[in-house]
């Protein structure tokens, strides 16, 4: 976008990246000579089993490549037409050695992307070949690339590939597999007398084909915001619960529960949110088998009920406190709940595919900036009025100058 529009006059990018854009149709033209040239492998952890996973991997991709079933496979991923790019059925794999579990950040095409819902791409077949080769199910997860390397040495995953360039720094904390793709670096400049080939109009109509439309990528936006809502909403209800719950026990003013309660708010409102998230994931429960979508309710109700003021006893608060009190909350609650649906974006870095996380997916296939943005930021902005809109009729159900007189409690006359 900003080369197409002078803010910039050329950009750095791989090669592989650079024939997707130009067969989506971006205007642009591509230098010759390489700026640098790399190696990529599939990552692995660095320690026993990782190394030995690692040798395996090793011992097939020389078969593989040997036997002339990579290059084949390259080359379909790299020129056959889309409709040719089919993926094995991996579903159903006899698993006589247990399963493994691969993760991808899956927005790198041809080598992984998502189509249709489907992770798919070049690595992702390769994967796929190697466990059913040497008895293994597989698992395939999409996420972060920043997270992977923490999937990794948590044991969250078994082994990575998302265009992973071989260096002798990253071979300090992971260990690669021998290459099984070698490009380089150019340069991008603009193609002089391409813009303009279509009319405004035309543009837009192309952009919103080419964002929803094509491979049914509207169904990853409606995916995306359902687990948006439902990270929200659980969190609400759980992190408001929590934050009740917690008042109750400190109404003792007990000393140990006080400052035990303050020491952990203090942690809590200080901590940025995608760290408490990746410490919860890859540390805390790093060794069970709880999904990120579990542990990002976890972590935004914690979050969520510090917010939670305390009360009264349970009916005394219920009918007299909590109603006095909501029409002075409600702002300040409806801010919280739409400060949280903004901050579930970070959720792709615990594998968790949230609307933020599929628009970048969608940007990645189509090298579309404008659209997907504007689609996800639309999105928010309808999730944050509906649940916006349901806490404002909470309250005035609950708002006792909205009352009807038969919920008027006893005693109290009604012009008091």
């Amino acid at each position: 976008m900003a080369l197409q529009t002078g803010k910039i006059d050329a950009f750095p990018s791989d090669e592989i990246a650079l024939e997707m854009m130009r067969g989506q149709g971006s205007e642009m033209t591509v230098l010759e000579p390489y700026m640098d040239h790399y190696s990529i492998g599939f990552v692995f952890a660095k320690n026993p089993e990782g190394r030995s996973l690692r040798d395996e991997m090793d011992a097939w991709m020389t078969e593989a490549k040997e036997s002339g079933v990579l290059d084949k496979m390259l080359d379909k991923w790299l020129h056959a037409d889309e409709a040719d790019k089919y993926m094995p059925d991996y579903e159903d794999l006899p698993a006589e050695n247990g399963t493994l579990v691969f993760a991808t950040e899956a927005g790198f095409p041809p080598f992984d992307y998502m189509r249709s819902g489907e992770v798919v791409g070049f690595e992702v077949e390769m994967a796929i070949a190697f466990c059913a080769s040497r008895g293994y199910g597989i698992e395939i997860i999409p996420m972060n690339f920043d997270g992977i390397l923490p999937a990794l040495q948590s044991g969250r995953i078994d082994f990575s590939a998302s265009g992973f360039a071989i260096t002798p720094e990253r071979m300090e904390s992971i260990n690669f597999s021998q290459p099984y793709y070698s490009g380089g670096t150019k340069i991008v400049v603009s193609s002089s007398g391409d813009v303009g080939k279509l009319s405004f109009f035309d543009r837009i109509l192309d952009s919103i084909e080419k964002t929803f439309v094509r491979e049914d990528r509207w169904k990853l936006f409606v995916q995306g915001s359902i687990n948006t809502l439902l990270i929200t909403v659980l969190s609400i209800l759980c992190g408001t619960l929590l934050g009740f719950a917690v008042f109750l026990l400190c109404r003792s003013r007990g000393v140990v529960i006080n400052t035990v309660t303050s020491w952990f708010m203090w942690l809590l409102q200080g901590m940025p949110m995608v760290v408490l998230l990746m410490i919860l994931y890859y540390i805390i429960f790093g060794n069970t088998s709880l999904s990120g979508m579990v542990i990002s309710i976890v972590g935004f109700s914690l979050t969520f009920g510090v917010a939670a003021l305390g009360y009264t006893p349970r009916r005394t608060f219920f009918r007299i406190i909590l109603p006095q009190a909501l029409p002075f909350m409600t702002e300040p609650y409806r801010g919280e709940i739409i400060s949280l649906i903004k901050a579930t974006s970070i959720v792709g870095y615990i594998a968790v595919l949230d609307l933020a996380k599929m628009g970048d997916l969608v940007r990645s296939r189509t090298y579309e900036a404008f659209f997907p943005l504007i689609a996800v930021m639309l999105i928010y902005f309808i999730l944050e009025g509906i649940l916006g809109t349901l806490v404002r009729v909470i309250t005035d159900r609950m708002d006792p100058r909205k009352r009807k007189n038969g919920l008027l409690l006893k005693g109290v006359k009604e012009h008091d």
